[in-house]
């Protein structure tokens, strides 16, 4: 990446922290004299925007005895074509400092498509032990890594799509010790209003519940890469839900009978469609509404098909992490393996069903559009 366009972007981009829209998680363990697990540690809290050097450096009230395996810092995104931060550009510069991020975070965050990227980086001293990367490598040293080791660094940026949000992840881990930090950057991190107006529950809830119910990962590099996901494939299930329902009450003023739907046979035309064709502005009332429908199911399979291809990068991903650092303990890589196996099939079998839904639409559409005309001719024989 070239370092005009990250400089372009910092000045051009919109600064502007504001009151309880900048926030984090962290979690970690206790540890005792032995260093035997004494039990789990998770905080997670509104940051002022003054705060943020304290929190990076873990000093005043940000100081703690345990041993932080996550930290995250979570950001919302203000406006809609211009890529804004509920930040200063100060607080931006410590945190990507600080955790070392790569110089593309601010590219890949102002994409309005889906791009995924990762590289493995390391400093001199590992230049004599084998390397191997996704992306290119480069060196990198800061205040989490003063030790020399290899860090992986993994940045998302999903496609934009207000329904299913519009959010950015950039992370590097720390193998040796086993930390993630990390900033997550968009719409509805901490607010519950949609730019259309609707409720919808903050991600930083949602992320919240499935980091906690993960304890036995909160080391791996891949874990926070799939709560991202997992949390934008939630969002994809309930928009999925919400257009089948759509998709089943246009069927029922079509007059399509559910065993029709399912079997997907030529519907051909029902008496409602009958009665549709005699009255211009219903037909075209309903065809506005198959369309519409249509497109947004088009949309929601395009996204999860982009959602696919990204699960499919993090197990590249793992088998690079794997060749550079070596596997991790039976049960953990059993247990992460596992659940990027278990996301791939939940994303192929919803793509699936969006599938299956704008194919029905398709065929009403037709049917809708194609009859009229020959139901005239029939009238004026």
């Amino acid at each position: 990446m070239f370092e005009s366009d990250r400089q372009e972007l910092l000045e051009s981009s919109l600064w502007k922290p504001l009151d309880k829209c900048l926030g984090y998680i962290e979690a970690g363990d206790y540890y005792d004299a032995e260093g035997t697990t004494r039990s789990p540690y998770y905080k997670r809290d509104y940051l002022p925007d003054t705060e943020v050097e304290d929190w990076l450096s873990q000093s005043g009230r940000f100081a703690t005895d345990a041993r932080c395996s996550l930290r995250v810092l979570m950001c919302e995104r203000l406006d809609f074509e211009r890529l804004g931060f509920a930040m200063s550009k100060r607080s931006f510069l410590s945190a990507e400092t600080t955790f070392g991020l790569p110089p593309e975070v601010l590219p890949i965050l102002n994409l309005h498509r889906g791009q995924y990227y990762s590289n493995i980086m390391w400093n001199n001293a590992d230049d004599n032990e084998s390397m191997s990367s996704i992306g290119k490598p480069l060196e990198l040293v800061t205040p989490y890594s003063m030790t020399l080791m290899r860090i992986p660094a993994v940045t998302i940026k999903v496609p934009q799509m207000m329904e299913l949000g519009n959010f950015g992840l950039s992370l590097t881990h720390i193998l040796k010790s086993g930390t993630t930090v990390a900033l997550i950057h968009g719409w509805n991190m901490w607010t519950n209003t949609l730019p259309n107006g609707n409720r919808v529950e903050p991600h930083h809830m949602r992320i919240e519940k499935l980091i906690k119910s993960t304890h036995s990962l909160w080391t791996h590099p891949l874990l926070l890469p799939l709560v991202f996901l997992r949390e934008h494939l939630s969002r994809a299930d309930m928009q999925s839900s919400k257009l089948s329902r759509e998709v089943q009450a246009i069927e029922r003023n079509l007059g399509i009978e559910r065993t029709g739907r399912l079997a997907m046979i030529d519907i051909g035309v029902t008496d409602q469609m009958k009665q549709l064709f005699g009255q211009e502005e219903k037909r075209t009332g309903l065809m506005s509404e198959l369309t519409s429908a249509s497109t947004d199911v088009s949309n929601v399979t395009r996204v999860l098909k982009w959602d696919k291809e990204c699960i499919q990068f993090l197990h590249q991903v793992k088998g690079q992490i794997d060749k550079c650092h070596g596997r991790s303990a039976i049960a953990l890589d059993s247990e992460l393996s596992s659940l990027i196996q278990f996301m791939y099939c939940h994303v192929e079998s919803a793509g699936n069903f969006t599938g299956f839904l704008h194919s029905r639409l398709e065929t009403e559409l037709n049917v809708v559009r194609e009859n009229p005309s020959l139901d005239k001719n029939q009238r004026v024989c």
